[in-house]
C-alpha cells in the first residue's frame, strides 16, 4: 500500500482565527507535526520533544500542484490497469482538507479522476493495433449507509453482492460503456450533480458521501484470452466533529454515519498493520469497507493520499490522520492478474461465425455453379468438403480419400446400427423362447414350482386325460420364433466377426 500525505494551504477562516502553521513537509519523504499546546514555563516537560516526524512514500506541501500529485501517485498505475492488474487510489483525511479538490479538481486544474481518465484512453489508443479493448464505468455514493447510483439514482438503494470469487459488486448497477475520455468526463460531471453535498461550518461544500468511480478496462489479444483490470477511484467524505461543524439535525446524522464509515475503515487499517488485538477483519462493519475489501488488503495496487490542515486549530485530527496513513504503510496486498481462462476460439466466437458463414457462402456458390464449371471457392475437387479457414488442397487425391473415409464411417455405424437393433430382436427372443418352455412344462394347468394340481376338478381332469398333453405339437408362433432366433443368433455372430 503506498501512502501519500498532502498538506493543503492555509485558509482565510483558519488566519482570521490566528491560527499558526504546525506541519511542515521536511524533504519528499518526511512531514513534522508540532504541538501547538507548548509551554516554555513546564520545567518537568522542558527536555520532551514537542514534534513528531512521520515518514511516508511521498510528501507534498502546499505548494504541489494537481500534476505533481498526479505523477508521483496515480500515473504509474495505467499500465497496469489495461494489463489487467485492479488499482485503487483514495482520499483520506478530516473535513475541508481539500480530498474532493485532489480528485476532481476544477475546471482550470484537473484532479487525479480527469488526469487518469485521459491518459488511460490514450494508451489504450496507442496499444489498440495490437489489442482490442472495452471500457465501462459506473459511478456510486455510500450516503448514510445506504448505496446510491449516480449515473441512474431512480434505481433507488442497491445492495452489495457477494459473487463465487470473493468480488464484492453492488447488484443492479448501471455500467456505461465507455470510447473515450470526454464522454466519461461527461458521465462523470453528471454523476457528481447528483452527489450530496450540504455546506457546514468547517466547509462550504462539504461532501456528506463516499463517491466511488470504477473504471473497467477488458484486453483481448490474439491467443492469449482476456485481461480485465479494474481502476477504483474514490473520494471519501472527511471526518467530522459537531462542535466544530456545528451541525444539527439532519446534517449531524450524516455526519454521525460518516464517522461510523470511516471509523470502521480505521480498524481495518489497524487490523491489516498486524497491530490489533485479534487477527480478524471486521469488513463488515460498513458498507464503504466491503467496497474497499480488495483495495486494503487483497488483489489491488492501492495509493492512499492523505490530507491535513496545517493550521494549530486542527492539531488532534492532524494527529488522528497522521497516525492512520502511516500505520497503513505497513499493510502489504497480494496483487496478481486478472486472466481469464478462455480460449482463443471462445473470445473470438464473432470472427469464428463470420468466416463459417463466409464458407457457406463459397459452398453455395459451388452448389450453384454449373457441371463443368468451377464455382467460388479455391477447391473444385471436393465441393462438398468444408475447409479450415487458410487451409488448400494442393493436391486432387486428397478429395477422394476423403470420401472414401466419410463412406467408411457411415456404413460402420449404419453397422452399429443394425447389430442394435439385432440385439433388442435377440432380447425379444429369448423372452418368447422362455415363455414357450414354460408352455410346454404345462403352467397354465399347474402351478409354478408345486406338484399337487390346482382343484379337484383339475386333479379329475388331468387324470382323464393321463399324460396326453405331452403330446401336444408346439404352436406356429413358437415355432417361428425359434426358427428367428437361431437366424438372428447366427447373423449377430458372422457382424461381430
Amino acid at each position: 500500500l503506498q501512502v501519500a500525505l498532502r498538506i493543503r494551504p492555509m485558509s482565510t477562516a483558519e488566519l482570521a482565527e490566528g491560527a499558526r502553521p504546525i506541519a511542515h513537509r521536511l524533504d519528499e519523504q518526511v512531514v513534522v507535526l508540532q504541538d501547538p499546546m507548548e509551554d516554555p514555563d513546564d520545567v518537568l516537560r522542558a527536555s520532551r520533544s514537542q514534534e513528531k516526524s512521520y515518514v511516508f512514500d511521498v510528501a507534498f506541501d502546499s505548494t504541489a500542484t494537481q500534476e505533481t500529485v498526479y505523477r508521483a501517485t496515480t500515473r504509474g498505475l495505467i499500465a497496469g490497469v489495461i494489463s489487467g492488474y485492479n488499482a485503487t487510489i483514495f482520499t483520506y483525511g478530516p473535513t475541508g482538507c481539500g480530498k474532493t479538490y485532489t480528485m476532481l479538481g476544477t475546471d482550470g486544474e484537473p484532479g487525479i479522476c480527469a488526469r487518469t481518465l485521459s491518459d488511460l484512453f490514450q494508451a489504450i489508443e496507442d496499444t489498440s493495433g495490437e489489442m482490442e479493448y472495452e471500457v465501462s464505468m459506473s459511478y456510486l455514493e455510500i450516503y448514510n449507509e445506504m448505496i446510491r447510483d449516480l449515473l441512474n439514482p431512480s434505481l433507488g438503494c442497491l445492495q452489495l453482492r457477494e459473487d463465487a470469487g470473493g468480488t464484492v459488486q453492488v447488484a443492479g448497477i448501471t455500467e456505461v460503456c465507455a470510447i473515450n475520455a470526454e464522454e466519461v468526463m461527461q458521465l462523470l460531471a453528471r454523476g457528481n450533480r447528483q452527489r450530496t453535498q450540504e455546506p457546514t461550518a468547517a466547509n462550504r461544500t462539504s461532501s456528506r458521501s463516499h463517491a466511488v468511480l470504477q473504471v473497467t478496462v477488458c484486453q483481448r489479444r490474439r491467443g492469449r484470452g482476456l485481461r480485465r483490470g479494474r481502476l477504483f477511484m474514490i473520494d471519501l467524505a472527511g471526518s467530522e466533529r459537531a462542535a466544530q461543524t456545528q451541525n444539527r439535525g439532519q446534517r449531524m446524522k450524516e455526519g454521525a454515519h460518516i464517522n461510523r464509515s470511516l471509523l470502521a475503515l480505521g480498524n481495518c487499517i489497524k487490523a491489516l498493520s498486524g497491530q490489533a488485538s485479534t487477527k480478524y477483519i471486521n469488513y463488515r462493519d460498513s458498507k464503504l469497507t466491503r467496497l474497499l475489501k480488495d483495495s486494503l488488503g487483497g488483489n489491488s495496487r492501492t495509493v492512499m493520499i492523505a490530507h491535513i490542515s496545517p493550521a494549530s486549530t486542527a492539531f488532534e485530527e492532524s494527529r488522528s490522520t497522521l497516525a492512520y496513513a502511516h500505520r497503513a504503510k505497513s499493510i502489504r496486498t497480494t496483487v496478481r492478474r486478472n486472466l481469464l481462462s478462455i480460449s482463443y476460439r471462445v473470445a473470438q466466437y464473432g470472427s469464428a461465425v463470420a468466416d463459417l458463414r463466409r464458407e457457406i457462402q463459397r459452398l453455395k456458390g459451388q452448389g450453384d455453379a454449373k457441371p463443368g464449371q468451377p464455382g467460388q471457392g479455391e477447391c473444385r475437387d471436393t465441393p462438398s468438403q468444408v475447409q479450415l479457414p487458410g487451409a488448400r488442397c494442393t493436391h486432387p487425391e486428397l478429395g477422394h480419400v476423403r470420401e472414401e473415409l466419410l463412406g467408411a464411417c457411415h456404413e460402420q455405424e449404419a453397422l452399429r446400427h443394425l447389430l442394435l437393433q439385432l440385439e433388442g430382436t435377440e432380447l425379444h427372443a429369448q423372452h418368447l423362447l422362455a415363455l414357450s418352455h414354460r408352455m410346454q412344462r404345462g403352467w397354465p394347468w399347474r402351478k409354478e414350482g408345486r406338484g399337487e394340481p390346482d382343484s379337484p376338478s383339475d386333479s379329475k381332469r388331468d387324470a382323464d386325460t393321463g399324460d396326453k398333453r405331452l403330446d401336444v405339437p408346439e404352436p406356429p408362433d413358437v415355432a417361428a420364433a425359434h426358427d428367428s432366433i437361431a437366424a438372428l443368433v447366427e447373423e449377430q455372430g458372422r457382424l461381430q466377426q
